[in-house]
């Protein structure tokens, strides 16, 4: 393979160029690259030009990928946690636009479907919640947690494909199918909650512990490693954190606390500017020559006293007063 440059934008909005020795494309979405300085091997997921073309939301998914690593980058910039991808960088400017990811690790779950140990089990368990629970407590929810997303390497998982994750609170879009998909998220109604990926979480489990095919709601009786998510389908699910307790795992976020980075949220806001430009160059012409001016506060007038409000009422009785004792 020989080097060649990459140029792309850094998540904190610098752009560099990078020296690479890329594999060759067996996926047209994807190829891990090599950095030929530190020898780092990433992932560079890109939208093809033929692909683009047929199916412009491809471009969306790309986006959003990148906008919600940086999130992430933004938040958990201390101790960045194993089990999500991170984000480090992207270019959608160029022709064929792209993002690059650290490395994937471990193998899709599928591929270890009724095959677990017990203690293998528990860790996947572990493992799959704490995820969640750090997306949760950064306002994401994934919405595409499933067998092809949820990767293992014998020790703790990779939640990959963020591209159709959304914010916490946002109204819901149809998305997903049964059994991984909750009935809201595949009807759309309602808003996104972290309730949507507890219920993906332990469909998967469920379907990598037993290797079982799902029809309807899993029985847990045949599964005793999973009786701690007994209740993640129910009207009432527990949080990811309380499904970590019950597994007796800490509380990954007393580790990772979630706080803003001034300089990646800079990156963030310049990437949602680029994005904009792109969908709406008009708009940001607009924005740029008559920039929106936020209203001036008012000052609040000082209270009036209770006896103000009859003064005008006592001064005109006082000239009623005067004007009868004149005419007299």
């Amino acid at each position: 393979m020989e080097p060649e440059p990459l140029t792309f934008v850094t998540p904190e909005g610098d752009e560099v160029t990078w020296e690479v020795e890329a594999e060759p494309y067996h996926d047209p979405f994807e190829r891990r690259l090599t950095l030929v300085v530190q020898g780092a091997r990433l992932v560079q997921r890109r939208v093809p030009r033929a692909a683009g073309r047929e199916r412009e939301y491809l471009y969306d998914l790309l986006e959003n990928e990148a906008r919600m690593g940086a999130r992430l980058l933004a938040r958990l910039r201390r101790a960045y946690p194993p089990e999500l991808p991170r984000l480090m960088g992207y270019s959608m400017d160029a022709e064929e636009p792209f993002v690059l990811l650290s490395d994937r690790r471990g193998e899709p779950v599928s591929r270890h479907f009724g095959a677990l140990l017990i203690a293998e089990q528990r860790a996947l368990q572990a493992s799959l919640f704490r995820a969640v629970r750090i997306l949760a407590a950064c306002g994401i929810v994934h919405r595409r947690i499933e067998p092809g997303t949820v990767r293992w390497d014998g020790a703790s998982v990779l939640l990959t494909d963020l591209g159709h994750a959304t914010l916490a609170g946002d109204r819901r879009l149809r998305l997903g199918e049964p059994p991984y998909a909750c009935p809201a998220q595949r009807e759309g109604t309602g808003h996104a909650s972290s309730a949507d990926d507890l219920w993906s979480a332990g469909m998967v489990l469920y379907r990598t512990v037993t290797g079982r095919e799902i029809a309807g709601l899993p029985d847990f009786a045949a599964a005793p490693a999973l009786q701690p998510i007994h209740d993640v389908f129910s009207g009432s699910p527990p949080s990811a954190q309380e499904v970590l307790n019950r597994l007796r795992v800490p509380d990954p976020m007393q580790s990772i606390p979630v706080e803003q980075d001034l300089k990646l949220e800079e990156g963030r806001a310049a990437f949602d500017q680029a994005r904009k430009a792109r969908r709406d160059p008009d708009a940001v012409e607009r924005t740029a020559v008559h920039p929106v001016k936020e209203a001036a506060p008012q000052e609040e007038e000082p209270p009036r006293p209770p006896w103000a409000r009859w003064l005008p009422l006592a001064v005109l009785v006082v000239l009623l007063v005067v004007l009868w004792v004149v005419t007299r």
